[in-house]
C-alpha cells in the first residue's frame, strides 16, 4: 500500500481531502503530528519552530535564527539582501531571539528523518511539509497536489472560519506565501511546477469527493 503526499493551497479542501484518503486506506493522517514529533526531536517547544514550519514559515525569523547561531560560534553574519555585513552593534536584537537558537539544517535533517519514519507505514497519508520532496525517490509514494479558484478558496475559509473577506484574503495571501517560500528555500523547487507531483487536481472543477475517488484509482494503476 502506498503512502500519499498532499500539497494543497489553503482553502482546497486538502485537510479533508487527506482525512478521507487516510480512512479509506485504513492508515493515519499526518498533519500537526509532524510539527509536534519535530519539536520533541530537537528538545524545543513547538513555539520556537513556528518560524521554520512550512504552514508559517517566516524567512526574516529564520535568517536571525542563523545570524544568532553564526555569532555564538563566531561567524559573520551577511545582509540577507545581500549589500554586506550587519552592523551588530544593538545589543537589543539579542533581547528579541532567543539565545538557544538552531539552525535551518538542524530543522531539515529532523524533517527528513520525522517524513522518512511515517513512510515506513504504509497508507500514510502526509500534509505538505516538503514531503513530495523528500520522498522523491520513494517508488512507494504518490505525490499530490490541490488547488483551487481563488474565489472558491475564500468563500471556503469564509464558511468554515467564520471569518471576513478581507480576514480571508490575508489567510490566503500568507498561507501561499509561506508555503511557496519554504519549498524553495529549502528544496530549490516551485511549489506549483506541476513536474513534482504524480497528481494535480482543481477542487473547484472537481469535487473533494471525487478528488478522493480519483486518487485512489490513480494509486492503483501507479
Amino acid at each position: 500500500m502506498p503512502i500519499i503526499t498532499i500539497s494543497r493551497e489553503v482553502g482546497a479542501s486538502g485537510t479533508y481531502i487527506a482525512l478521507k484518503l487516510a480512512e479509506a486506506l485504513g492508515g493515519t493522517c499526518y498533519d500537526q503530528q509532524i510539527i509536534n514529533e519535530i519539536a520533541e526531536k530537537m528538545g524545543k517547544n513547538k513555539d520556537q519552530l513556528e518560524d521554520f514550519d512550512q504552514n508559517s514559515y517566516n524567512r526574516v525569523g529564520v535568517f536571525f535564527q542563523e545570524a544568532l547561531a553564526s555569532i555564538a560560534q563566531g561567524g559573520m553574519v551577511f545582509h540577507p539582501f545581500g549589500i554586506g555585513p550587519l552592523d551588530w552593534d544593538s545589543a537589543e536584537m539579542f533581547t528579541t531571539y532567543p539565545r538557544n537558537s538552531f539552525q535551518e539544517k538542524d530543522y531539515y535533517d529532523v524533517l527528513t528523518q520525522v517524513i522518512k519514519e511515517i513512510a515506513e507505514h504504509p497508507g500514510s497519508v502526509i500534509l505538505g511539509r516538503g514531503a513530495s520532496q523528500i520522498l522523491k525517490g520513494n517508488s512507494n509514494a504518490f505525490h499530490v497536489r490541490l488547488v483551487a479558484d481563488h474565489v472558491e478558496r475564500a468563500s471556503r475559509l469564509m464558511k468554515e472560519q467564520e471569518i471576513d473577506q478581507q480576514k480571508a484574503e490575508e489567510l490566503i495571501n500568507g498561507k501561499d506565501a509561506a508555503a511557496a517560500n519554504f519549498i524553495y528555500d529549502f528544496f530549490d523547487v516551485e511549489i506549483n511546477d506541476a513536474h513534482q507531483y504524480n497528481l494535480v487536481l482543481n477542487t473547484s472543477r472537481i469535487s473533494p469527493d471525487k478528488c478522493v475517488e480519483l486518487i485512489l484509482a490513480a494509486i492503483k494503476q501507479d
